[in-house]
Parts: structure tokens; C-alpha cells; sequence
């Protein structure tokens, strides 16, 4: 396995996982690279796939030859979050990463494990991923994403992800009937999880609260040489930016809903959190 497929909802915890996975020898993961612009000109998901696989293998190439590859990145480095830690006069946070050429400063293999992250774009894809790659995602309390995503100045603040609608018609069909914007985000969030519980096993579906209980640890099921890591990891679910009045109403949305959060997550987890 020298090639995979990375995923998740946005907040979830997989630029973290990008930045652990970084720190292994021998592997790279980088941070939402590819020009998604270029799968709609594409159009057919055989070939989008096939772009996806051509451009595994040019980046492996690039990363052996010159050891330069794109990515989001700050100041040069994939970090294990995008985001500032204050709101900004608009009252949300925003996002601190550029996207560019970055320096892969380690010794690698030609069998080196290289992991490459989109979120929106990859889930939209991922029956048809499945198929050709490895494929892993990382998931997180569906409340605290919600919370998040409501921090942020992303579209899944409206409840909309642009990329994933241009690729699953259906999804884009059925946010444009919600008008209220917190159902919309619900809805969107419940097609993530539906996907990964549909479409991966079990083993392959992290939950970022272990990735943190671990220290990194449980990302041996990505690569063995994660048994090593010990990173001194914070739980933000708690995130004091994240407004808890609204925290407790998007609580009584998830709880009413029976989408597929509940095979990762019990509803006590998401109730206990609507209360700190």
C-alpha cells in the first residue's frame, strides 16, 4: 500500500491527521493539492478517478526527483490546523493556509506511502475510490463539527459544500430544497457519515477523539510506523470559540435525526457535549 486516499467532513480533524502522518518517515500526506476545477471539465467519474491516479503517480515522481510537492500549507509546512484561534471582525475565523509548492525535507523510498487529502470532492468520489485506493477518514462528534463549521468562514456555515454538490447532483438537489440553514448543514454532515458507514469498514473510519485519546497512535491502521507516535494532543471539542446557545439547538437537530452519525457516535456523546 504506497498510495491512499484521505477524507472527512471539514473540522473533523484530517488536516491533524495530514500533520501526524507527515511526521513518519517514509511518508507523506499532503493537504488538498489537486485543481478540483479540473474533475468538472472532466465530467465522467471513470476519468476523474483516472486524473486522481495519474496524478498520484506524477507526485510521486516530482516528490523522488525533486522532493517538492503542492499543498495548503502555512509558511511552508502542512500544521494540524488551518484555522486562527480568534474571530475576526466579522465575528468568524479564517483560514491561514495558502496553496503552493512545499519542501519534503526527509529521505524517502520509491515505496514511499503517500496520502493525499480533499474532503468534499473525495467523499462525492468514494465508491468509485474505493475501487483503486485505499481510502480513510477521520470523523468527530457530529456536534462539535457542526460548532465548527459555524466558526468558520466556509460555505458549510450556509449548509452548501460547492465541490461535493458539483460532483453528487443528488446532493445538490436536496440542499437546494432546504431553506434553513442549520437543516441544511444537518443534511450535509449526515451525507458524509452515510458515506463512510455505506462505503468503508469499520477499521477505516477514525474517530478524531482517538486519534487524540492515542497521541496519534491509532493511525497504525494508515501505517504501522504510527505505533511511535506520542504527539502531546489537545481534545477541541470544547472549543471556547464555539457558541453554546447555538451548540444546544444544533443538539436537538442531530438528536431528532436518525441519519448514519449514530453507527460512529452514541447520542449521549453529542448530548454530554450540548451541556459543558
Amino acid at each position: 500500500m504506497s498510495s491512499l486516499i484521505l477524507t472527512g467532513p471539514e473540522r473533523s480533524g484530517s488536516t491533524l491527521m495530514c500533520y501526524l502522518l507527515n511526521g513518519l518517515p517514509d511518508t507523506v500526506a499532503l493537504h488538498e493539492p489537486m485543481k478540483i476545477r479540473k474533475f468538472y471539465r472532466l465530467g465522467e467519474r471513470a476519468a476523474i478517478c483516472q486524473e486522481i491516479v495519474h496524478y498520484f503517480a506524477k507526485t510521486r515522481k516530482t516528490l523522488l526527483t525533486s522532493g517538492y510537492a503542492v499543498s495548503q500549507h502555512v509558511e511552508g509546512l502542512i500544521p494540524d490546523n488551518t484555522f486562527a484561534g480568534e474571530r475576526t471582525a466579522s465575528g468568524l475565523r479564517s483560514s491561514k493556509d495558502e496553496k503552493g509548492y512545499i519542501t519534503i525535507a526527509k529521505k524517502l523510498s520509491t515505496d514511499f506511502l503517500l496520502g493525499i487529502k480533499h474532503l468534499g470532492p473525495f467523499t462525492a468520489l468514494l465508491e468509485d475510490l474505493t475501487a483503486r485506493f485505499p481510502c480513510y477518514a477521520v470523523v468527530r462528534n457530529p456536534l462539535a463539527i457542526l460548532a465548527s463549521w459555524n466558526s468558520v468562514d466556509l460555505p458549510m456555515r450556509e449548509g452548501r459544500n460547492p465541490a461535493a454538490e458539483r460532483l453528487d447532483a443528488d446532493l445538490a438537489r436536496a440542499l437546494a430544497r432546504i431553506t434553513d440553514r442549520f437543516d441544511r448543514q444537518v443534511h450535509l454532515l449526515a451525507w458524509y457519515f452515510e458515506k463512510y458507514a455505506r462505503l468503508l469498514p469499520e477499521s477505516a473510519v477514525l474517530r478524531y477523539e482517538n486519534v487524540i485519546a492515542s497521541q496519534g497512535r491509532c493511525l497504525r491502521v494508515i501505517t504501522a510506523s504510527a505505533e511511535t507516535l506520542q504527539e502531546p494532543l489537545a481534545n477541541k471539542n470544547k472549543n471556547e470559540l464555539y457558541d453554546r446557545g447555538l451548540m444546544a439547538t444544533l443538539s436537538e437537530r442531530l438528536l431528532q435525526s436518525e441519519a448514519a452519525f449514530w453507527k460512529f457516535y452514541k447520542k449521549e456523546e453529542v448530548e454530554a457535549l450540548s451541556l459543558l
